[in-house]
């Protein structure tokens, strides 16, 4: 019986992976922190990488890789902090019109959870590299929305990336990918 259910199982699943797309995506844009962190980053960058599967034409799961640049511009000795971000997510995205459909034009929401490493940098010269003070592993989440055109994908993303000495490093933002 138990070979039985096993022979079930596998055929099923493979019949659902034969079926499945699975698309690659990379893209950046800006960033900047919000909440505790907007002192130290008044600019920022943002770029991700990212895997999707379809789970049908209006859901897919996305294991994305993430990086946030914030510091603060220009620069200032007394805000002389700066800080990366680099999230590692399993999210899901929701879009509002089938992807099957004969429009380019597909919304979405997203959200995800997974883990956050952090690094706090501190600069005390122009001239110098940045010291790192430390880095640490923190939960993570984000939500977002955006939209799909083609091949562009178009996303304003907040990402909570835990706290550090009772200050929520919180970010936003916005980025313009490729999807294939």
């Amino acid at each position: 019986m138990r070979h039985k259910l096993l022979f079930i199982f596998t055929f099923l699943l493979l019949s659902n992976l034969s079926n499945a797309q699975i698309h690659f995506g990379i893209g950046g844009g800006g960033s900047s922190g919000v909440g505790d962190l907007s002192p130290f980053s008044s600019a920022g960058f943002a770029a991700y990488i990212e895997l999707s599967y379809n789970v049908n034409d209006r859901f897919d799961a996305v294991l994305v890789g993430h990086v946030n640049g914030l510091a603060a511009v220009p620069f200032d000795i007394s805000l002389s902090q700066a800080w990366y971000q680099i999230p590692v997510l399993i999210e899901g995205r929701y879009y509002f019109n089938s992807k099957e459909g004969e429009t380019t034009f597909h919304p979405y929401v997203q959200g995800g959870i997974g883990a956050v490493r952090s690094y706090y940098l501190r600069s005390k010269n122009h001239n110098l590299d940045p010291e790192v003070l430390d880095k640490f592993w923190n939960f993570g989440a984000r939500v977002g929305v955006g939209t799909l055109i083609s091949i562009f994908n178009v996303q304003l993303n907040y990402n909570y990336g835990g706290s550090y000495n009772d200050n929520t490093l919180s970010v936003m933002d916005l980025s313009l990918g490729l999807r294939f």
